[in-house]
């Protein structure tokens, strides 16, 4: 399975940047198309906020519908609890919700998928792949 970050489905729906919407749509419906799909509810939840922030949720609505089929784990409190602890440990807690994102993507994925470059400093505390797409 691959973990799909939230900047990969902003950039699916909103057209900010032509190329990494191109980019982004073309990675989700390949993974689709070969059931590698993957998005937890810390995804789906900052999809929510950030369409709602850019005044795009009624436009939007129709991909978190959309999305919400995707949601493949739960978020437990162990999960938290170890992202805290990691964050913590090496003073990145500023990053908790990134934590948070792999600590899932380790559990169930092999493999994790972003345009955000922060990622780079925090794969060393874990085994997936993580796949930092860049600038185009």
């Amino acid at each position: 399975m691959i973990y799909f970050d939230t900047n990969i489905l902003i950039y699916y729906c909103i057209k900010q940047d032509e190329t990494k919407q191109k980019i982004s749509q073309k990675l989700i419906y390949q993974a689709i198309g070969k059931n590698e799909f993957f998005i937890s509810p810390a995804v789906l939840m900052e999809f929510i906020f950030a369409i709602s922030k850019l005044k795009k949720f009624k436009e939007q609505r129709d991909k978190v519908d959309f999305f919400k089929n995707f949601v493949n784990s739960s978020m437990s409190k162990n999960i938290v609890l170890s992202a805290y602890e990691k964050c913590q440990k090496f003073n990145k807690c500023r990053n908790i919700n990134d934590f948070i994102h792999l600590e899932i993507a380790d559990r169930y994925c092999d493999k994790l998928i972003t345009f955000d470059s922060d990622f780079k400093n925090l794969e060393a505390f874990y085994d997936i792949e993580i796949e930092i797409l860049g600038s185009y």
